[in-house]
This record gives C-alpha cells, structure tokens and sequence, in this order.
C-alpha cells in the first residue's frame, strides 16, 4: 500500500496524496509557485474569490484519481488488454496533478504572453516535441491555432516533464502525460490508444473533466454564487465505456444524466454572469494593458519577461538589472508598482477611480442597440465599428483609453496614412478603418462635451454567450443503459429533452466604460444609456 498523507480541502474532505508525490512534487518551489497564483479574475465581483492553483491542482488530483478508480474497474471487466492499465492510471493522475504547473501570472487573463506578439504557437509546440523526444507527436497537433490547446496547458506540458522527469521511463510515457494536459489525442487508431484517448478526454474535454469539475465546484463554493449542485461522486462512480463502432468511448451510466445535465446548467451559469461581467472584463482588461507594456519593456531579442526560464527555479537577469523567477502575481504587482507609473496603475489599485459600464449585460446591451438598429445592415456596420476601435485601443498599449490626445493621434496617423505610398487596396482598408475609429471617437467626444463629461472612455469585446447546451460535444455523450440483451448505449442528444439552446446570430456584443466625476458633480454627470447609444449609431452608421 502506498504511502500517503492527507491534505483538508474545504469541498471534498481529506485528500491522500502520496509521498512521494508530496516531497518530490508539492513541496518543490515550482509547483509551491501556484499558491501565487490566483484562480480566477473574479474578485473584484465577489471579495472571496481568491482561491489559487495549488488548491485547485489539489482537487484535480483527488477527482482524477475517483476516475481512475472507476475506469480501470470498468475497463478490466469489459476488455481483455495486453496493456499496462494501472501505469496509464498513474500517469493520468500525474498529469491531473500537474495540468496546471505553468499557468501564467493572473491565470488566463496573463496566459497569451505567452506565445508572443504574433500569437504564434510554434515555439511552445516545438518545444513541446523535443522535451518529449518523438518528432511523430507532432502529427496529432493541429494546424489551425484556433484548435491548439492553451498556451498554459503547452507550457505545464512541458515544466512537467522537464521539472520531474524521474516519474517518466520512456518516451511513451512521457507523450501520455502531454497528452492529457494537452488534449491532442491519438490519430492511431490502436485498442492500446482508443482507451488512452478515452483518459485524455476525461482531464481535457469540451463538457466535462475532471479539469472543469473542480472549479465549477470550487468557484461556486467559494464565491457564494448560488448554482445548481454537482454531485461528483454519484456522475464519476458512473463511469464506464462503450463500443461505438470499433472504438471505446468514454460512457455514463443512466443514473448520471441529471448530473450531467447539472454541469452544464452550471458552466453556463459561471460563464453567462461572472465571466462576462463586465466589472470582471474591466479588471482584465486594465491587466492585460500592464503586462503588455511590461513585456514591452522587458522583452529582448533572447529573453521574454513571460517565458520557460522566468518560471524556473533559477529565472534569469535582465538588461534593466531586475532578477525573475518563479514568475507569478507577485512579481507583476511588484513591477506595475515600481515599473510603471501611470494612471493605469493607479486605477487598478485605487478601484473608486474605475470607469463604469454604461450597460451591465449583454441583454442590456441588446435592448438598446437592437431596438435602434432593428438588427440587420445597420447593426453590422455598428458593430464593425466599435470591432476595429475596441482592437485599436487593445492593441495600443500607450492609448488604452478614448480621450482627446488618443482623437489627435488618430488624426495624425490617418494624414499620415494619407501621405503614405503603399498598395492602393491595402491602403483604402487602412483609412476605412481609421475613418470609422473617428467616427466612434467623435460621437463619444461630442456626447461628453454637452453633458460637460470628461471624455475619456473604454470599449471593450465581449463573447455573446452561447448554452453548453447546444453544443454537439454535450449532444454526443454516452449514456449505457443495462437490458436483457447485454449493455446498450445511446446519445444524450438522441434521449434526454434538454434545455434547448438557441443558436446566437453574432458573436461579440460591447460594453462602453465611462469616467464618472467627482462626488460632488454627482448630479451633473448621469450617462443617459439610450440617449449615448443613438448618438453612436446616428455618428457611426448614417
């Protein structure tokens, strides 16, 4: 019996890890990085979201091991393999552990840094094959970025199997464990890799992991937000595989489909009114600004401020003279506070000096622009134009805000342009472009100066939510039901009458953010919502 200890986690109890996981993992300054991690941007929104990775990657592990436990009792039972389960049971609660490790300052508000300002995957896949030492992995990495796993999950990948290589006997082991973190499946079609693919899905999947049951359970405990309640035990002790064809899948017995049902009402929840918050996109935002002048500063021809070498033990020196390593929260606090000294900086500390959002959902935001535009032509050419603008001011680290320098610098870049010998097609885009950004910035100009407001706002691209529930991943789980003629199976999609969701026309709606004025102005500087919204559409569309 393995030696363990046992660790109190507030949601599932005592968790035993084993240890040697515990003295050879946990306690290394690597992993011990992710309590410096925070889990989630919520806080602003809820005060006690200041749960950290470490713990998460607590509750990943005991959920990943209830799995194992499950499947490999399953999988015994039902196919006869000449494989070695229990290793492949060891490696996937490994990675279940360490699935995490390289998460970026601020979690996924930070995480993109990662890849560079091209947004270009190559360097980590790259780096990814050679630690794991099989150059045909990278037949099963996608060709199109917008289907690549994570950047954090690429760069724990790799920390991984750099960091603690003593838990890896060969190549094979070691693609496993990358996989799972990953999610790049196998494109082989052997029994051995249809039942390690049926692991895979289960840390990495787009309904239900062990991955995303942990924090819709641990962000909903922690945060107070009332959900529907997850019961994990009685959906992973329903586990099983079923025969589609020729190949395994990952099954549920019947008794499982309201929890199924439950994790879906669940991460619609948490994704509709917390990550879509627009006090949570606003902290983001404010973040992503930080860090990107940050990368800006630091960054060189041969050292990158967000890179392998700053989240190692032994960091790495710059040419300013600042030491990082073990990169987290911490070190970007630090600089924000002693690097860049700005308004910027001063707003995310000094939260009473934030900008407010005009509308605060995006069924707000629909009530008004929709109303006005009647959708169709004039809501595209609406939303075109508060598209390009929200990118300029994203892309523009030193005008992250719309106020009178930012409409002089457009003026001069869009003479500039004019004056500007380049392709003629190339160029009529360019200033089409710039005359809309002007267009959007005038209106809100001309708005302010009537209602004797300071322009200075923020538009900011938000995702429309769209239902876990209407996704074809959630249509196509396998439900297995016992009948006299052995087990069958069917699809969720094909047996359950779900909530249905309604397919969204768009994909992105905006929020404007505003400086309101002092306390003592209070009564002179009230944002009419519907009346700034047809200024907008009135100065942009006709």
């Amino acid at each position: 019996m393995t030696d363990c200890k046992r660790v109190k986690d507030p949601i599932y109890g005592y968790i035993k890890i084993p240890v040697t996981y515990m003295t050879d993992i946990i306690d290394t300054a690597v992993f011990q990085r992710l309590r410096r991690i925070i889990q989630t941007s919520y806080s602003p929104l809820y005060s006690s979201a200041v749960h950290n990775r470490f713990v998460h990657s607590m509750g990943v592990f005991y959920l990943g091991e209830l799995t194992v436990n499950q499947l490999l009792k399953e999988i015994k039972e039902k196919i006869d393999l000449p494989m070695d389960l229990e290793n492949i049971g060891e490696l996937f609660k490994l990675a279940c552990l360490l699935h995490d490790v390289g998460h970026a300052p601020f979690s996924h508000t930070g995480e993109d840094f990662y890849l560079g300002k091209n947004h270009d995957y190559t360097h980590l896949h790259n780096k990814l094959i050679e630690t794991i030492g099989n150059k045909n992995f990278s037949e099963d990495i996608p060709k199109d970025s917008s289907a690549a796993a994570a950047p954090h999950e690429l760069m724990s990948a790799i920390i991984g199997l750099l960091e603690f290589k003593m838990f890896f006997d060969n190549v094979e082991q070691k693609e496993f464990f990358a996989r799972c973190i990953t999610g790049y499946k196998y494109s082989e079609e052997t029994l051995e890799n249809n039942i390690k693919n049926c692991f895979i899905s289960m840390l990495n999947s787009k309904v239900i992991d062990v991955d995303k049951l942990d924090y819709l359970i641990r962000d909903a405990y922690l945060t107070g937000f009332d959900t529907v309640n997850i019961d994990f035990e009685r959906l992973l002790s329903s586990l099983t595989i079923s025969k589609d064809g020729n190949k395994y899948k990952i099954a549920y017995y019947k008794n499982a489909i309201s929890v199924i049902e439950n994790v879906v009402y669940a991460h619609d929840a948490e994704r509709k009114w917390i990550q879509a918050h627009p006090v949570v996109l606003y902290e983001a935002y404010i973040l992503q600004h930080i860090i990107s002048y940050l990368s800006d500063k630091f960054d060189s021809e041969d050292k990158k401020l967000f890179s392998l070498e700053s989240l190692s033990k032994k960091g790495q020196r710059f040419q300013n003279g600042v030491s990082i390593s073990l990169l987290c929260d911490d070190d970007i606090i630090y600089l924000m506070k002693n690097s860049f000294p700005s308004d910027l900086c001063e707003e995310f500390f000094e939260r009473r000096i934030r900008r407010h959002p005009v509308w605060k959902s995006e069924a707000e935001y629909k009530a008004f622009v929709l109303t006005l535009t009647s959708g169709g032509e004039l809501l595209e050419k609406f939303e075109r134009a508060m598209s390009v603008t929200a990118m300029y001011l994203i892309k523009s680290t030193d005008s992250w805000v719309i106020d009178k320098d930012l409409i002089f610098k457009l003026e001069q870049e869009k003479e500039k342009l004019n004056n500007t010998t380049m392709d003629k097609e190339t160029k009529s885009v360019q200033l089409k472009d710039k005359e809309m950004i002007l267009k959007v910035v005038h209106s809100l100009k001309n708005y302010a100066d009537e209602i004797g407001l300071e322009c200075n706002f923020v538009i900011l691209k938000a995702s429309q939510f769209n239902s876990g529930f209407g996704k074809p991943d959630f249509s196509a789980i396998n439900i297995s039901f016992q009948t006299k003629e052995g087990e069958k199976s069917a699809a969720v999609g094909e047996i359950v009458t779900a909530l249905e969701a309604k397919k969204r026309e768009r994909d992105d709606f905006f929020y404007l953010f505003y400086k309101r004025k002092e306390k003592t102005d209070a009564n002179k500087n009230n944002i009419d919502n519907q009346e700034i919204c047809k200024r907008l559409i009135k100065d942009v569309v006709f």
